[in-house]
């Protein structure tokens, strides 16, 4: 029989990839999770880690018993707050993770509108690169994820998902403003700001640039869109990034969103997400349809 406190044990290590760190965020000693790892696998009558030197890594069905585990305790912290919820006690929390572009102004201000009819709901919001924020939501460490990707990851559920081609982003007296499209040679004409490597941005253009025998190298590099935008609404610089990047953003209010005449950026997506087969909390669902209804309404202005 699988126990509660053996499978919070078993995704602990598999979320921090050792013993060690597993016992300190749990607080227990090494031995005891040890100890509740072998009955896992005694249990199950199959390895459920490999023992690398760089730590612990999921079998295929260390995996499997994972993605299970993680749904239960999820389901489990449901019901208790259900419970509480009965007796008065609300402990409304959301939780978000979402790629950089959207941090900034769009988040907030869903929040905020979430906030004015739910005031005792709280959030937590974490910011990643697509890689990441995939992650969080498939382990159960965010309840809502919402980036910008080229390809869909296995165990997540795509609530929304729309084309998201990479804009340029340049002031209205930048020499490229009158153009209604750029092109590869364009950009190569002025410096560019982009975010750093491992964004779905960065990534495209790069791509793009190779394809074609170019040299791709930024002027300005950043993890930070704000950074970006403000740069490029001082300067000839262009900004790579999205319209609703901007969304919300006084300061880049002005800036104008270029679309660009070449394939590859026209790959990507806006991915909206939540953990596969999971039932949400009532508050983590309420929140995910308003925000589905300000994405729409975001897309199509």
């Amino acid at each position: 029989m699988l126990h509660g406190i053996a499978l919070r044990y078993f995704v602990e290590v598999a979320r921090c990839g050792s013993l060690g760190a597993a016992a300190e965020n749990l607080q227990v000693a090494v031995s005891a999770i040890s100890r509740q790892i072998a009955k896992l696998e005694q249990e199950t009558g199959t390895l459920l880690f490999e023992r690398q030197a760089r730590g612990m890594v999921l079998t295929e069905a260390g995996e499997l018993l994972a993605a299970h585990a993680r749904r239960a305790l999820l389901d489990a912290e449901l019901v208790l707050r259900e419970i509480s919820a009965h007796y008065g006690n609300v402990n409304d929390i959301v939780r978000l993770a979402s790629t950089d572009g959207f941090t900034h102004a769009f988040l907030p201000d869903v929040m905020r509108v979430y906030h004015q009819q739910y005031p005792t709901t709280r959030f937590t919001l974490e910011c990643g690169n697509p890689e990441q924020v995939q992650h969080w939501v498939s382990t159960g460490e965010a309840d809502i994820g919402l980036s910008f990707a080229v390809e869909h990851t296995p165990g997540l559920n795509l609530v929304l998902q729309h084309a998201a081609p990479v804009c340029a982003l340049l002031r209205p007296g930048h020499p490229l403003a009158g153009q209604e499209e750029l092109s590869l040679e364009d950009l190569a004409r002025y410096p560019l700001a982009i975010l750093e490597r491992g964004n779905t941005v960065r990534q495209l253009l790069e791509w793009s640039f190779s394809a074609q025998g170019k040299v791709f190298s930024p002027l300005l590099s950043s993890g930070h869109s704000s950074t970006l935008h403000r740069f490029a609404a001082h300067t000839d610089t262009i900004a790579l990034g999205s319209r609703l990047a901007i969304h919300g953003l006084p300061e880049c209010s002005k800036l104008l969103a270029k679309n660009i005449d070449e394939p590859l950026l026209q790959q990507r997506q806006l991915q909206l997400m939540i953990m596969q087969d999971r039932r949400l909390p009532p508050a983590v669902s309420q929140f995910l349809q308003l925000l589905q209804q300000q994405l729409h309404t975001a897309l199509e202005s």
